[in-house]
């Protein structure tokens, strides 16, 4: 106790004041901003696509300097305790900033791939608490989609704006959020569809939205992302629970992903676009280049505008060349199953305080572990708002234990019950 107290003396400044300061000094280290294409080379070879050309892409990335921010940074690491949960917690945020620095320092070369898949990981790591891997899950989920192709399964010939979208998400939004609603904007600049923070959500302008995607990005974009950023906004001590360090993403892609399955928002399109993401991923590491990623999504059926996002997405911070790959979207079905793993784990131990605590702002899993003692003596708040589906506690525990009973189902067994019966009165009539 003694030599805690003794760490926590060699502050001279408050937690709050170390916290404010490393936003400060991160506030313009935005690594998906600078490792992203220039958006003038998919207008560029989409229209020379459109003309029946495949245009050579070639640019170049502009280099950044955070030197100074990195030093900084390094700086506020020095006094903090390594006993102190607050501190400890404190420490391995600014760490994942300065890693964070490393990667934009390395963006056009190997080393960006290599510290990408520190944070990341790869599609062959096994899945938690599974004897495959996230790249067998991913070919499992395309052969499913294949066994399940039906006449009425189809994606939807619906095209609804962003201005619609925005409207419909933003009227939601003031539903739950009240005051702390962020504001919606349309951007044609980004990848994604949409990109959600405390204050902004940003959706892709001039994009075909279908009907799915105003449950999809609601419970994804703003019930999860931008809710657990309000709620860490609102922790006085710990500001920077409001930041999502890349250390988080897994968690926070993976709750946003699990809310989207456990409301029913996650339709058969959308499961199987995480999927081909991951087997690109897979190609890209393997040798694929840009040409290859992009023909391989198109014969999937997307259009070559999202065929191009698609494989450029894989290939950020890399060339179209190939040999540097962001694995960044390896973490949507590796967070999913590590976030239903926790929910499960959480339920079955009754450890419900510990969800709850997932709310609080953007944290990794191990957070919640490392900080619940503070939760429990005060020292942080509970979550100011929690998402409907969580809320409806009863609901959330049925959806889970029926999903234990369906790992047990033998499909095998299934297939040959149901073909017989087919084949039985087909063969009657």
């Amino acid at each position: 106790m003694k030599k805690m107290e003794f760490s926590l003396n060699k502050m001279k400044k408050s937690l709050r004041e170390v916290h404010l300061e490393v936003i400060e000094a991160v506030k313009d280290i935005r690594l998906l901003n600078y490792c992203s294409w220039p958006t003038e080379i998919e207008q560029s070879f989409l229209g020379a696509y459109a003309k029946g050309n495949i245009k050579k892409i070639s640019f170049d990335y502009e280099e950044r300097d955070f030197s100074e921010n990195k030093r900084a940074l390094k700086k506020l690491l020095s006094p903090l305790s390594s006993e102190n949960p607050l501190h400890i917690y404190t420490s391995k945020t600014i760490e994942s900033y300065i890693h964070t620095i490393d990667m934009i320092s390395s963006i056009g070369s190997s080393h960006f791939q290599e510290l990408g898949i520190e944070v990341y990981g790869t599609p062959s790591v096994l899945q938690f608490g599974r004897n495959f891997s996230h790249l067998d899950m991913a070919k499992k989920i395309l052969k499913i989609y294949d066994e399940f192709d039906h006449a009425y399964l189809k994606e939807s010939d619906l095209c609804f704006s962003s201005q619609l979208i925005v409207e419909d998400l933003k009227k939601r939004s003031q539903e739950v959020l009240g005051p702390d609603t962020p504001e919606f904007i349309e951007e044609p600049s980004i990848i994604s569809k949409a990109a959600a923070g405390m204050s902004r959500v940003r959706i892709r302008k001039g994009t075909c939205f279908s009907e799915y995607d105003f449950d999809q990005l609601f419970v994804h974009e703003v019930m999860t992302h931008s809710l657990t950023a309000i709620n860490g906004a609102a922790q006085e001590n710990l500001p920077l629970l409001a930041r999502g360090a890349p250390r988080t993403t897994k968690t926070q892609e993976g709750l946003a992903t699990f809310a989207e399955v456990i409301t029913g928002s996650m339709d058969i399109f959308r499961l199987r676009r995480l999927a081909l993401r991951i087997v690109g991923i897979d190609m890209a590491l393997k040798g694929a280049d840009f040409y290859d990623l992009f023909k391989f999504f198109m014969s999937y059926g997307q259009n070559e505008k999202e065929s191009f996002l698609s494989a450029s997405r894989i290939l950020r911070g890399g060339y179209a060349e190939g040999g540097i790959v962001f694995t960044k979207d390896n973490v949507y079905l590796e967070g999913l199953f590590m976030v239903h793993s926790f929910f499960l784990w959480s339920l079955h131990t009754s450890n419900l305080s510990c969800i709850h605590t997932l709310f609080s702002g953007r944290l990794d899993i191990e957070d919640i572990f490392l900080l619940k003692g503070q939760y429990e003596k005060g020292q942080l708040k509970e979550p100011k708002y929690l998402p409907q589906w969580y809320k409806q506690i009863n609901l959330l525990v049925g959806k889970i234990s029926f999903s234990l009973i369906l790992d047990n189902l033998n499909f095998e067994e299934i297939d040959s019950y149901y073909g017989s019966l087919q084949s039985k009165y087909q063969s009657e009539v």
